[in-house]
């Protein structure tokens, strides 16, 4: 070993081979050592510990370079009181800046709060002065392997939360007449505890987004603002991560590699890490599969596959994502698309890749 070399760490798995049914004071070093069971890991410590590293180490603008994506975001905007908040101990239900319905007709905004019953009106123009507007928001629930089943209208402030909590006030105000005092009391809480970022940014109508689940099973699909209705402004929420591409094709590609890749996991019955925000798409980069890395004759099969599964992928809501995923592997395909993806990663790196996202 030259001077200027490291010695390689050998790491191993230590294990009780006896059962203790309680703590002993009186136990010695040499009682618990002859219980203890060692085993080499068969790992070295970079390749143990360098993907957990990367993870929290990985400057994110790097890694979209190396992915060739545009820009990866691991959670989205931060909103509080989507859908309210229940009632319990020492809490007050109250309303969500969700909307069950909303029209705008001849110079009056009509819309119905989440968990109210009464439909308010005000003037057009009030919505401009608070700088208020109806947001279509990617949530969560929302998500399927390769489809996203729909949009939830919002209320949010281009100037701010503190905006959209006086535009509340207004709203009360203006129709306090016609409402209950229980409509009352949780538009009032609501606008006391909602939360939204000072900064509005919509999604870009000329960008493709590659939508995923952020925590636990992150199933994904392709979100295109431009092929939804016009002028309406979309928002991915906090309980979503995604990647921003020009591509279209790089979207399908991403897409088709993040359910494959969730699909694996459940396929070997592994645990899920709760949170994964960027996870996933790292485990992507570690298991070699950047869109940079593959040659276009495979590239140009997994996007085309990943477009049919998205036209085949069902309008419904599922219990959880592993009956989704059940259910889209049984499509020819996505049985297609895993036959071919199996083929050409490397094991190795697709084992490293599943540790980072199961726990």
């Amino acid at each position: 070993m030259s001077k200027t070399e490291s010695p390689v760490a050998e790491l191993y798995v230590v294990s009780f081979t006896c059962e203790f049914k309680r703590y002993d004071k009186d136990l010695t070093y040499e009682d618990i050592e002859q219980c203890l069971k060692t085993d080499t890991l068969n790992k070295t410590y970079d390749e143990y510990i360098g993907p957990t590293l990367l993870y929290f180490a990985e400057d994110l603008d790097e890694l979209a370079k190396a992915l060739c994506v545009e820009k990866i975001v691991p959670q989205g905007i931060f909103i509080r009181g989507m859908y309210g908040g229940e009632e319990k101990k020492g809490a007050q239900k109250y309303a969500g800046i969700a909307l069950e319905d909303f029209k705008r007709e001849e110079g009056i905004f009509k819309f119905k709060l989440y968990g109210t019953r009464k439909t308010l009106e005000i003037p057009k123009s009030e919505l401009e002065k608070f700088g208020v507007d109806v947001y279509e928001a990617i949530y969560m629930s929302e998500i399927n392997p390769f489809k996203i089943i729909g949009t939830i209208p919002i209320l949010l402030s281009s100037k701010g939360g503190s905006k959209l909590r006086e535009f509340l006030e207004y709203v009360v105000k203006v129709n306090e007449r016609e409402l209950s005092s229980d409509d009352v009391a949780k538009i009032r809480v609501l606008a006391k505890e909602l939360k939204q970022p000072d900064k509005i940014e919509a999604l870009n109508q000329r960008k493709y987004y590659v939508v995923y689940r952020r925590d636990r099973l992150f199933t994904a699909s392709v979100f295109s603002p431009q092929s939804r209705p016009q002028p309406t402004k979309y928002v991915i929420q906090d309980t979503c991560s995604y990647m921003e591409v020009g591509n279209e094709k790089v979207a399908y590609y991403y897409v088709a590699l993040l359910n494959y890749l969730a699909y694996k996991v459940v396929e070997s019955n592994r645990a899920v890490q709760r949170h994964q925000l960027a996870r996933p798409i790292l485990a992507l980069y570690i298991a070699g599969l950047s869109w940079c890395d593959v040659d276009e004759a495979t590239w140009l099969k997994i996007v085309e596959l990943s477009k049919r599964l998205h036209e085949k992928a069902p309008l419904k809501k599922y219990g959880n994502q592993n009956v989704a995923l059940k259910e889209i592997g049984n499509y020819p395909e996505f049985r297609e698309l895993k036959e071919l993806l199996d083929k050409i990663v490397d094991k190795e790196k697709l084992e490293r890749a599943l540790n980072i996202v199961s726990g």
